[in-house]
């Protein structure tokens, strides 16, 4: 077929046999096509060929031939490229080039990889569990019931001791303070993960003390507030489960805010800054969401007709308009992790970076194609500087390219959601921009004026009240001794359950596992 009107400069009735079969041409050259991202065999003699390029965001286009020579790259303006060059934005048609020298026959292969970063990285953070510590039955190796008889504190008794306990099975909760006092007798185990309302030490299971993040204890004491004691009593998730916490509220702002640098005089260190910054997003109807790809079913996606099919274009535009075009981080629910995770789990994640591998579809049109893409998102599991890693997610699947070099979107059943891996187990539940946020979590002590005093890198350094020697913080036990409780708002959580019914089952924003199906910004967050 004739691909003059094609191929840009290339105006003397080229040919391209799409097949790999030579077509003779008026011409006195003729246009072999290579499959993008394949190969071709039994190359003989000086030759040119063709290779199309679907996307209009651009990329990386490597040509190699097993003999002789790649010379006269062009792309569909006619201009010379660079072999294994960025091609540029808007570039999207038709490639050709010149195989000059061999010897013998030759095979020619072609690869395209477009790669993606936001300007802004984000910042890694930690998910702050709404959960308190508990003692709880061993996971493995227990005898199945509770042992621990003497409690402290407000601590509340959930196994009678001597009752029946299942594996992992909780026995012993913090009460209203949020405190874990009570030790564990032989055969019950305690588990500490840091969150908003501890102390500045913890108990290990022999006694001792360790220390602890205490964002919210440090906070009341520099600004004579109550935000531990509401913390504490109005947001414990009671549900064996230690994945809810404050994932929206730390990717949002790590997406938001530059990487905080604590005052010297606040005496925080930056992941009790994060900390508080997690708490200012975590109101998810605060967020002004713009683009988006939602309500994504889990799948997993497998190969041949699937529910997430039709997804796969939408999410795959995200990518490229966003992270490639923009080169703006994106705010996904990424569901669980492996190997164990289930759909309903939430972990919310800034999407910032991506390396995507593009491949002709055999026996369909040049703009049909298998894309390849590993997605790297900011860590939701980082203190104290470890577990800094990315969370680098694998996606594979089928679409087609509009001639304007976009995601057709219009015909989503083309597509096939192939496979998922990495550090993924199912398709995202969404895909966000977030266009902008108000600041203001639930916990109503919390204000971002306060925060960002004392942070150095987003507003804090003109505040002189911050820059000397930072004060001995106290112990709840000290601190809180004689203080009343705080009367701001009622139990988000009450009872394990949201008042409003919003999130249930002790669930946040990250844990909407049964929130009801409502339209605006609830759409965007909720789980199913």
């Amino acid at each position: 077929m004739s691909i003059g009107n094609r191929l840009g400069g290339w105006t003397f009735g080229l040919v391209v046999a799409l097949a790999g079969t030579t077509v003779v041409a008026q011409s006195t050259e003729q246009v072999v096509a290579v499959p993008l991202g394949g190969s071709l065999d039994g190359g003989t003699g000086d030759r040119y060929y063709g290779v199309y390029v679907p996307t209009r965001f651009g990329g990386e286009l490597t040509v190699k031939a097993s003999a002789g020579k790649v010379e006269e790259i062009k792309g569909p303006d006619g201009a010379a490229r660079g072999n294994g060059r960025e091609i540029g934005e808007d570039r999207q048609g038709w490639y050709t080039f010149k195989v000059s020298g061999a010897k013998g026959a030759y095979k020619v292969e072609t690869k395209f990889v477009q790669k993606a970063q936001s300007e802004k990285r984000p910042w890694n953070f930690y998910y702050w569990p709404t959960k308190a510590d508990a003692l709880h039955e061993p996971w493995a190796g227990g005898n199945g019931r509770a042992d621990t008889h003497d409690l402290r504190g407000d601590d509340v008794r959930l196994v009678t001791p001597g009752g029946y306990a299942a594996p992992g099975q909780d026995v012993v909760m913090a009460g209203s303070n949020g405190l874990l006092e009570t030790m564990p007798a032989h055969g019950d185990e305690l588990t500490w993960f840091p969150n908003l309302y501890d102390d500045l030490y913890g108990h290990n299971g022999d006694g001792s003390l360790f220390e602890s993040p205490a964002p919210l204890l440090k906070y009341d004491q520099l600004f004579g507030t109550s935000a531990r004691q509401w913390e504490a009593m109005n947001t414990q998730n009671h549900d064996v489960s230690r994945w809810p916490g404050h994932c929206l509220g730390g990717a949002v702002a790590s997406i938001a805010f530059n990487d905080p640098k604590p005052a010297p005089g606040s005496g925080m260190n930056s992941d009790e800054l994060k900390a508080l910054y997690a708490e200012l997003g975590e109101n998810h109807l605060n967020h002004r969401i713009g683009d988006y790809a939602t309500d994504i079913p889990a799948g997993p996606p497998r190969p041949g007709p699937d529910p997430t099919d039709w997804k796969a274009p939408r999410v795959h535009a995200m990518f490229e308009t966003h992270i490639r075009g923009f080169r703006r981080p994106l705010l996904s629910n990424m569901r669980a992790f492996p190997p164990r995770g289930s759909e309903f789990e939430v972990w919310n994640q800034a999407m910032y970076k991506y390396v995507a591998e593009y491949k002709a579809m055999p026996g369909r049109g040049p703009r049909a194609v298998m894309i390849d893409i590993d997605v790297h998102a900011n860590s939701g599991s980082s203190l104290n500087g470890q577990g800094d890693e990315d969370r680098v997610v694998h996606y594979r699947y089928s679409l087609v390219y509009g001639l304007d070099g976009r995601v057709d979107e219009t015909n989503p059943g083309a597509a096939d959601w192939i496979a998922v891996g990495g550090e993924a187990m199912y398709a995202p539940l969404n895909v966000l921009e977030v266009q902008n946020s108000a600041w203001a979590g639930h916990n109503p002590y919390v204000t971002l004026d306060n925060v960002r005093s004392l942070d150095l890198a987003n507003g804090g350094a003109g505040n002189p009240r911050f820059a000397g020697t930072p004060p001995e913080f106290l112990q709840v036990a000290k601190f809180e001794a004689g203080r009343s409780l705080p009367s701001v708002g009622g139990a988000i959580y009450a009872n394990g359950a949201a008042a409003n019914n919003v999130f249930a089952n002790g669930a946040d924003s990250n844990s909407a596992a049964t929130a009801p199906r409502r339209g605006g910004f609830f759409g965007f967050f909720r789980n199913r």
